[in-house]
């Protein structure tokens, strides 16, 4: 598709990806209002059906597409109250101390600088660099993608963990998450790299990519019995220590649905006093549920590709970390659900 994607402030703290033709592709939040930055109202380019929930009222700390560790020393991040998540040591939220975009080849790039602080004192325990480019370079005919590229560094030394998974069948999440809008529970598609096809079958083990999908409001462009469709694959840069991380998943046949890499679902991580940790993952938009050859055609492509980007992280992956723990260990499933 010719053109390119475009970014417009529409208020303060927030913005909006418009398509090649002008069309609504995402909103952008960067305010202290909620308790991470998020991109909502995630679209396709062959529709306006909108594939995100945010601020749900089961959830409302879930804010459409967004990245959130569970603990940091044992500090919650993921929920934004003190009686939900198996809170330990009080609140935390990441808040962005610095927010520019700029133009690419075929659309945007927005830089941000993050601080992970607790509430109570303001102790920062992360700092964060992170840039999300907003691409039509994705891989697939007719998708666009969001490509993150994150990298974290330790204040002090700190432990990253999340609830055991599947000592409680809930737990493991933390990582970047994709909330689906409801309407996606019709038709319902979950699949994975390896030919994986539904929730039990994905959440919790390694892989490459995965994928949610399914029926969408909005589109305009459906009918009673052809509905529109849409769905967003999620994929992990091969590069990253650790590869593959696990995937949590949620069907919403059975409560919602959620998609989310979880780098921590098997063990949590150390880290060091000014160490490193980088993590990269595609997020790929589509006006369908995704189909898995070409997911892993479109893996293959984001494999190959890196960006130039300096404010990000140092391309020296000697000095990098990402993931948890090694790539070994026994890939099981877990049914139930709860308090994601």
């Amino acid at each position: 598709m010719s053109g390119s994607i475009t970014f417009e402030q529409t208020g303060d703290a927030r913005g909006l990806l418009r398509g090649p033709q002008g069309q609504p592709l995402a909103g952008c939040s960067w305010s202290s209002s909620a308790n991470h930055p998020y991109f909502d109202e995630l679209r396709p380019l062959a529709h306006r059906g909108v594939l995100t929930t945010h601020a749900p009222h089961d959830h409302r700390w879930h804010h459409g597409l967004w990245w959130s560790w569970k603990f940091i020393d044992d500090v919650l991040f993921w929920e934004d109250h003190p009686g939900y998540g198996g809170n330990r040591a009080g609140l935390g939220r990441s808040t962005v101390e610095e927010h520019r975009v700029e133009a690419t080849g075929d659309g945007v790039r927005i830089h941000e600088q993050l601080s992970w602080r607790v509430d109570a004192g303001g102790q920062v325990l992360l700092s964060e660099q992170r840039s999300v480019t907003a691409t039509l370079a994705s891989g697939v005919d007719g998708g666009w993608a969001l490509d993150w590229d994150q990298t974290w560094t330790a204040s002090k030394d700190v432990h990253l963990s999340v609830t055991p998974w599947p000592q409680t069948t809930w737990g493991g999440y933390a990582g970047l998450n994709y909330r689906a809008a409801r309407a996606m529970v019709t038709g319902e598609s979950i699949s994975g790299a390896g030919g994986r096809v539904g929730r039990d079958a994905v959440h919790g083990r390694r892989a490459a990519w995965a994928a949610y999908g399914g029926a969408v409001d909005g589109a305009g462009t459906d009918e009673p019995g052809d509905p529109a469709r849409g769905g967003v694959a999620l994929l992990q840069h091969p590069d990253d220590a650790g590869y593959p991380s696990p995937f949590y998943v949620f069907s919403a046949v059975d409560d919602f649905g959620f998609l989310a890499t979880a780098p921590l679902m098997h063990e949590g991580r150390d880290l060091g006093a000014g160490e490193r940790l980088r993590q990269r993952t595609r997020a790929l938009v589509l006006a369908h549920p995704g189909d898995a050859a070409d997911l892993e055609r479109a893996h293959t492509a984001y494999a190959a590709h890196t960006h130039d980007t300096a404010d990000t992280a140092d391309t020296d992956d000697t000095d990098d970390t990402a993931g948890a723990g090694s790539t070994a260990g026994a890939d099981t499933d877990s049914s139930g659900a709860r308090r994601t």
